[in-house]
């Protein structure tokens, strides 16, 4: 059913698409060439455009010198156009054909004019072959007879020509580079999972390459407070995303001397840099927004988590918002040198430009961490409607100065059919299941419990409560695992779902379940699917998950506690876990290890209910340790995975016990030895061994530092973390 939802869900979304693919214009070099024929474009700059114009009468001769004439009074001059139908027949080979070269003078000769007095036949005519025309002469002041071009005019303006079309082709072929690269890295390096390399190969490499920060000992722990080091995998793809940009940014720049348009190489080179800038910022728009989905088909194709997706769309943002702030500066710096600034601020497109680059500017600062951490979804409106205005503002800016196209504006298209193929899969996850009633139970003072019956679900979740806000966009992630109740095993037909419910509305950010601790608004959860009481036969699914108030919506639910009334949700499922033996021992990692801090729980029940190999026997050992403050959730955990607990010993020192096929570890009210544990549990097993964990990011941030120095010096070792993240 899900997966049917999902597959109509792309074909639906990419159809969009269509129509407007349909309707832009192609790059220029790949399907698209502005400049068919390059002679007759350096023949038309070529020519004096000092015309007889009657828009020119009662100027003084200093305002004719400054004077431009209209399209209209170009194409109506049979001077002008008879002196570039005569260049044309000069400079042209045969290799051009008549047909480009009437297409060329109808539709591009003279942007703005309506029509031309004659056609390119019947200019050629006007022209008296038998005395070949002459070079315009330094006295004459206007152009009123049929002249030719001098070569070395001609020659700077075929230059000026070749010039913008290497300068067209290779924004082109580097925002495609860019754009194509960062889509296909990361399915292609998620490939290599299906090669057949030994598991303590592989288990190195992660170690030295994959795994550990970048530098230092900390990954989920926000350094300064302003951001996390990325793991050495992640930095990995941040620094070729980098050097790929900055190449695409500032390289292939050909210098085609003497050049008529821009005679100063300088000020070529800003032009160009300040639109190359602009153009791989447009192509950066689509990464963007494919990187931030939670319904990316990046997700699906690859093994790379959301978590390193959002990390990845952070840094290409930022990126994107440094080359729209370039491409700003290089042209402000242009228009103010040529004087030109005070014209160009009453053009619609240069006003436009002015809004995009602005609201691009202000993303950035108001996206950093301490922000999306103290107003997360005052952050995250403002976030979104930011988003739309600099498109909004960038689609304006080259409508307005491109008339016609320009090809960029491909960009834009992908980009709001990936935000709008988001969107669509939400709606149609959520009206998988309806309307639904939540019922809420307090466990003890610390935890509450709610139910929602009739809904399955795997993977993860995210339930939206539109009656306790109005900000009905508000939504809440709960991890979901399989679970036979009162088995005394994890297992069965039934399902049981472990959640993390922060705040989250959307998919820009999302909240660790290890965050939870320390939220001001939201407390972890854990869930669980249970069959509601009902005959077997008839057995009616439904999830379960567990809840810490600590404020904000929590607190208004808690509210609702014992009461018997439900509260009306909305669930969108599912997501993640697609795979469902991810955690499933295998011959080459038959042990799990599962560590969780507090309401970590709710990240690794999955890990615990796939523990258990296809033939419903370990392969391995399965262990579990767990440390927590207060013992309620513990009870509710286990009565959930082994049955009511009818003995009198109660966990709690840390002390083995079995928990069916588990052997379990509870710590409550003390600090697990973290390093003391992974190195007993490792050292000395027999196979490889998942380990699984999900906490406080100071414990996330320990067991993965040592997981990969145990990993280096000889332990087989597959690390998981299970979060979210800011």
């Amino acid at each position: 059913m899900q997966s049917s939802i999902s597959l109509s869900a792309v074909v639906a979304a990419l159809s969009t698409l269509l129509p407007y693919a349909l309707a832009t214009e192609s790059l220029e070099g790949y399907g698209r060439d502005a400049y068919e024929v390059p002679c007759g474009q350096a023949c038309t700059w070529s020519v004096p455009t000092m015309l007889d114009c009657p828009e020119f009468e009662g100027l003084s001769e200093d305002e004719l010198a400054l004077a431009y004439p209209s399209p209209a009074c170009m194409a109506n001059d049979t001077a002008y156009l008879t002196t570039i139908a005569w260049c044309i027949k000069s400079r042209c080979d045969e290799s051009t054909k008549p047909s480009k070269i009437e297409k060329f003078w109808e539709t591009k000769m003279i942007v703005g004019a309506e029509s031309l007095r004659y056609s390119y036949a019947e200019a050629l005519a006007e022209v008296d072959t038998k005395n070949p025309p002459e070079p315009m002469s330094p006295e004459e002041l206007v152009l009123n007879r049929t002249i030719t071009t001098d070569d070395a005019t001609y020659e700077s303006f075929i230059n000026s020509v070749k010039g913008y079309e290497a300068s067209g082709r290779n924004e082109s072929k580097y925002s495609l580079v860019v754009f194509l690269s960062c889509v296909l890295i990361p399915i292609g390096f998620s490939l290599f999972r299906f090669l057949p390399i030994p598991a303590s190969i592989k288990s190195k490499f992660y170690a030295y390459f994959i795994d550990p920060p970048a530098w230092g000992k900390r990954h989920s722990v926000p350094t300064l407070g302003l951001g996390i080091i990325p793991t050495r995998g992640q930095a990995l793809f941040i620094l070729y995303i980098i050097a790929i940009n900055a190449v695409a940014t500032f390289e292939g720049y050909p210098n085609f001397s003497p050049n008529g348009m821009f005679p100063d190489r300088r000020y070529d080179l800003m032009r160009q840099i300040g639109n190359r800038a602009g153009v791989i910022a447009f192509a950066n728009v689509p990464v963007v927004m494919l990187y931030a989905g939670r319904n990316s088909l990046l997700l699906r194709l690859t093994n790379w988590s959301h978590s390193t997706f959002l990390l990845l769309h952070r840094w290409i943002a930022t990126i994107c918002v440094f080359q729209v702030v370039l491409h700003s500066l290089m042209w402000l710096r242009m228009m103010v040198e040529s004087d030109s600034h005070a014209e160009a601020v009453t053009y619609n497109y240069w006003y436009w430009g002015i809004v995009a680059t602005v609201v691009f500017s202000m993303i950035l600062p108001l996206s950093m961490l301490p922000i999306r951490k103290a107003v997360y979804e005052v952050f995250l409106i403002l976030h979104i409607c930011l988003a739309v205005v600099a498109l909004v503002g960038s689609w304006y800016h080259i409508y307005y100065l491109y008339q016609d196209t320009s090809g960029f504006e491909i960009w834009l298209f992908v980009a709001m059919a990936i935000w709008g193929y988001e969107r669509l899969l939400r709606i149609l996850r959520v009206s998988r299941h309806g309307i639904k009633k939540a019922y809420i139970t307090r466990i003890d003072d610390k935890y509450l419990r709610v139910d929602v019956p009739d809904v399955d679900a795997h993977g993860h979740c995210f339930v939206y409560y539109p009656t306790l806000s109005w900000r009905i966009w508000e939504n809440h992630p709960f991890s979901v695992v399989n679970c036979s109740k009162g088995q005394g095993q994890l297992g069965g037909d039934t399902t049981t779902s472990s959640s993390s419910s922060q705040t989250q509305s959307e998919n820009e950010g999302t909240i660790s379940a290890a965050e939870g601790l320390t939220s001001k608004e939201v407390g972890g959860t854990t869930s669980a699917t249970h069959p509601v009481a009902t005959p077997n036969e008839n057995i009616r699914p439904g999830i379960t998950f567990f809840i810490r108030p600590q404020g904000g919506f929590t607190t208004k639910l808690a509210k609702k506690a014992d009461t018997g009334v439900g509260v009306p949700v909305l669930i969108e499922c599912s997501y993640g876990h697609d795979d469902r033996s991810r955690f499933r021992p295998t011959p080459e990692y038959p042990n799990t290890l599962v560590i969780a801090g507090g309401v970590g729980i709710t990240g690794v029940l999955p890990a615990l209910q796939s523990s258990l190999s296809m033939f419903s026997r370990p392969l391995g050992t399965t262990k579990f340790y767990w440390g927590i403050k207060h013992r309620g959730l513990v009870d509710a955990v286990k009565s959930m995975i082994v049955g009511e607990d009818t003995s009198e010993e109660k966990e709690g020192n840390g002390q083995a016990s079995n928990w069916g096929h588990i052997e379990a570890h509870v710590s409550i009210g003390s600090r697990m030895d973290i390093k003391q544990v992974l190195t007993r549990e490792l050292e000395n097993v027999v196979g490889g061994t998942t380990v699984i964990v999900c906490g406080p990011n100071q414990m996330c941030d320990e067991s993965r530092y040592v997981c990969a120095g145990l990993a280096r010096h000889g332990a087989t070792v597959r690390y998981v973390e299970e979060s979210f993240s800011w």
